[in-house]
């Protein structure tokens, strides 16, 4: 059956497991079925019905993004990684532009 990598930021919502097997045959399903048991997760991910702007979905190493997004076929094996961006901040002490 495929199963979710939970991000650490997220975990909270799963009691700590940082992977939750699931049975899906899409990525939406998926995502359905993960905040039916965990309540609250999918709102941290999805806004009207679509991943967030600053989320990454992977099935395995691909983005959903270059797939068929939400509506990405799974197999049993499949391993699902959702992924938060991680930007800014201000360059390393030190840092010398050359």
């Amino acid at each position: 059956m495929p199963s979710i990598r939970v991000p650490t930021a997220l975990r909270n919502f799963t009691g700590g497991a940082s992977d939750v097997e699931v049975t899906a045959t899409t990525v939406r399903d998926a995502l359905a079925e993960l905040d039916r048991r965990h309540p609250g997760i999918a709102a941290r991910v999805l806004h009207d019905g679509a991943v967030k702007p600053f989320i990454r979905i992977f099935v395995g190493a691909d983005d959903i993004g270059g797939l068929s997004g939400l509506e990405t076929k799974l197999s049993e094996r499949d391993e699902i990684a959702i992924v938060p961006a991680i930007a800014g901040g201000s360059d390393a002490p030190g840092r010398r532009d050359a």
